[in-house]
């Protein structure tokens, strides 16, 4: 699992490229590209990593990224299905240099900068624009075009659309960070519900223990602890929402936590209610 710069193929005719996949997971590795990128979850749950935001998404999720920003989408081990989504790259240049410019596209403009930070939409803007996706991959190439645009710009007014990433996240990445984020990441969603060490992360990207530490708060916003949590808070959201058979007990030693209060603990940190709370909110 390699996160690097992606090359973004394009097909013959195509100014951008607009695909559907379907596959037994999500496969592609933390990577970002210069192209910003439009998905569409149609099929999964899992984890999102978008910048320094972690998020669980589920299906429908739909979210705009920016020119190189990192992202990453997880299934769980256990997960058993196809993951379908379609995806839409285009480049900041799409229609030659300064196209962005003319008045008409001022809310596109201005939602492009946003994407930056990366975009979650929801509601009837977010099912509106999935019923356009949906279409836009059976399209010809120029009426493929005019929706991409006229999408962008329906997204551009969306009430309700929210930043990932946070403000003061700054995607360094470089040729130098080629396979250590990934390796690192493979390792944690693998491995966070067993147990996860520091030092064996360190071992996996190449680096010190104390270099690693700084590394990988400097990368990804976050430390290393507190990525790990966040990972194992997500997959018992989930767990507590699909299993409802199981105590709240369970659900805290599966994902990785051996101490029921400390799993009390970052699970209200960074939900806002306990783990019963949580339950029964969404079962209601």
């Amino acid at each position: 699992m390699r996160a690097s710069l992606e090359k973004v193929a394009l097909r013959p005719g195509e100014s951008f490229a607009c695909r559907e996949f379907s596959l037994p997971r999500f496969d592609s590795p933390f990577h970002f590209h210069p192209e910003c990128e439009l998905t569409l979850v149609e099929a999964s749950h899992g984890l999102r990593f978008v910048g320094d935001s972690i998020e669980r998404f589920e299906t429908g999720d739909l979210v705009l990224l920016g020119s190189n920003l990192p992202h990453y989408w997880t299934n769980p081990p256990d997960w058993r299905g196809m993951a379908r989504s379609v995806v839409v790259q285009f480049p900041l240049d799409l229609l030659g240099p300064g196209w962005l410019a003319a008045p008409e596209l001022g809310a596109v403009r201005r939602l492009l900068g946003r994407a930056a930070r990366g975009v979650h939409f929801r509601g009837r803007a977010a099912a509106a624009a999935a019923r356009r996706l949906r279409t836009m991959t059976g399209l010809a190439p120029f009426a493929r075009l005019q929706l991409l645009l006229e999408t962008l710009h329906a997204l551009a007014a969306a009430p309700g659309a929210r930043l990932l990433a946070s403000a003061g996240f700054a995607p360094a990445m470089g040729v130098e960070d080629e396979g250590r984020l990934g390796r690192v990441l493979d390792y944690v969603n693998q491995r966070a519900a067993e147990g996860v060490q520091q030092r064996e992360a360190a071992r996996r990207a190449g680096l010190s223990p104390a270099a690693f530490s700084r590394y990988f708060r400097k990368k990804m916003g976050h430390t290393f602890e507190d990525f790990v949590n966040e990972v194992r808070v997500g997959r018992s959201c989930r767990a507590l929402i699909d299993t409802p058979e199981k105590s709240v007990a369970e659900i805290a030693f599966a994902a990785g936590y051996n101490n029921l209060a400390n799993f009390n603990r970052q699970f209200r940190r960074r939900t806002g209610m306990s783990p019963v709370e949580y339950r029964r909110r969404h079962q209601t």
